[in-house]
């Protein structure tokens, strides 16, 4: 993690990670968004630096399953990883959907994402959701996600489960 100092605690089966809360700041949806996604997002926002994050928002309620991974070519464009998001309307159990890609990392998708977590932990504070959330990661595997802002510090939790199949993640 470059160096970076976290804290820890375990809450039952839950394992949470203290990292420093990272800000994001609005910015226009790019221009070039549409080479990659054939619904446009209706916000944007910058996290860290040139190499850092960057969130688009679709509308409450939107399916981000439908979105296809970016392709590599994504580097042209940008460094930085693209956290997607929306509000969930269609479970009570989830405050927000998310995906993240990084193709031009080497990561098409991530499949459960404790960094991208960290990010919106943050955004959706600043769009008037709750210092707590709960997040359904919409990647294949998918994933239960949960976040919480103390002070200078964003919790990022969840159930931590050895092994790599679907059997494993069901159990």
């Amino acid at each position: 993690m470059n160096g970076l100092r976290a804290a820890f605690h375990a809450d039952g089966d839950r394992f949470w990670i203290g990292l420093p809360s990272i800000s994001c700041a609005a910015c226009r949806v790019p221009h070039w968004i549409n080479e990659f996604f054939p619904v446009p997002p209706w916000r944007a926002a910058e996290a860290g630096d040139d190499e850092g994050y960057l969130v688009l928002e679709w509308p409450e309620g939107f399916d981000l399953h439908t979105l296809p991974i970016p392709t590599y070519a994504l580097g042209r464009r940008t460094k930085r990883a693209l956290i997607v998001t929306c509000r969930d309307t269609r479970s009570a159990s989830a405050d927000v959907q998310l995906r993240y890609f990084a193709p031009q990392h080497g990561v098409p998708e991530d499949t459960a994402t404790g960094s991208a977590m960290r990010v919106l932990a943050t955004y959706w504070l600043n769009r008037d959701l709750s210092d707590q959330l709960l997040a359904q990661q919409c990647s294949s595997y998918g994933g239960e996600l949960r976040s919480r802002v103390s002070g200078e510090l964003t919790w990022v939790g969840g159930k931590v489960l050895s092994g790599t199949t679907r059997d494993a993640h069901d159990s």
